[in-house]
């Protein structure tokens, strides 16, 4: 139990929260209808995962050799980091979920129609 406890923790931590909310907002926005969450949230780990700490690691102007060196860190611990990347998968499929429900209900709500006065 103290396994999954940290796993949770390390899987949310306060700096990923921001990112986490960020990539889940705009991905709910711009899925598809016909489109799978579980496949949205798949995209979206991918992008937390892979494609914004190299983005990241090339804006702030490091070498090459660094973003290739971090890929292979990635590759390297991708079996030992495998139960972070399911909680963060959960965590990001059900926050993509939230916001698509909340797009949904948004975009169908209609305004109270006001009865019209009886004639005198």
């Amino acid at each position: 139990m103290e396994d999954l406890n940290y796993i949770l923790g390390i899987g949310f931590s306060g700096a990923d929260i921001t990112r986490a909310v960020i990539i889940a907002f705009f991905m709910a926005m711009l899925a598809p209808k016909k489109r799978s969450i579980w496949f949205i949230g798949f995209i979206a780990l991918l992008i937390d995962r892979i494609v914004w700490p190299i983005l990241g690691m090339a804006i702030s102007g490091s070498g090459v050799h660094s973003v290739y060196a971090s890929i292979g860190a990635f590759a390297e611990t991708f079996g030992n980091d495998l139960g972070l990347y399911v909680v963060r998968y959960l965590g990001l499929t059900i926050l993509i979920a939230a916001f698509v429900a909340a797009r949904t209900r948004i975009h169908t709500m209609k305004p109270i129609k006001k009865s019209k006065p009886a004639a005198a």
